[in-house]
C-alpha cells in the first residue's frame, strides 16, 4: 500500500506545526519554502485540514496556520483514512471486469483486513508520539 502525495503532504503539516514551540502559527509561504513544496499542493492541503478542523486558520497581520486540538487528539490510524479521502478499495474487481469475480475470489477481502488492521496498528498513536526529540535542527538550515 502506498499513501498518496497529499496524505504526506498533510501529515508534514501536520507534524510541522505541532512541534512549533517558538511561534505556534505559520503562513503558507513558511510551509512552502520549509517543506519545498509548491505553494498551490499547500493551498489544497490547508483547505481540506482546516475544512476537517485539523488546523485552525487566521487571516490578517497576526494570522496564520496553527494546529486544532481535534488534530492533537485523533489517532493517526483515523488520521490517515480521512487524509486518504478515496473509497476505492485496494482491490477493485469492477474497474476492469475481472475474470475471477464470479469464482469467490478472497483477494479482495484479504486486502481489506490488511488496510484495517493498518488502521487499527495506527490507532494506538496520536501525532505527539512521533515527535522528534532533535525536531528544532532539522529546520535550521
Amino acid at each position: 500500500m502506498k499513501l498518496n502525495h497529499f496524505t504526506d503532504f498533510s501529515m508534514r503539516v501536520l507534524m510541522y506545526l505541532n512541534q512549533k514551540n517558538d511561534t505556534p502559527q505559520s503562513s503558507l509561504n513558511d510551509l512552502a519554502n520549509t517543506f519545498k513544496i509548491s505553494r498551490n499542493h499547500l493551498i489544497k492541503v490547508v483547505q481540506f485540514l482546516s475544512a476537517n478542523q485539523l488546523i485552525l486558520t487566521k487571516r490578517g497581520k497576526n494570522g496564520g496556520i496553527m494546529i486544532s486540538e481535534r488534530a492533537k487528539e485523533i489517532c493517526l490510524g483515523d488520521l490517515i483514512h480521512l487524509l486518504e479521502q478515496d473509497d476505492t478499495p485496494i482491490v477493485n474487481c469492477d474497474s476492469k471486469p475481472c475474470i475471477f469475480q464470479s469464482h469467490n475470489c478472497k483477494l479482495k477481502s484479504l486486502f481489506n483486513i490488511a488496510y484495517q488492521a493498518f488502521i487499527e496498528s495506527l490507532n494506538q498513536h496520536k501525532l505527539s508520539d512521533i515527535e522528534f526529540k532533535t525536531w528544532s535542527a532539522i529546520f535550521q538550515d
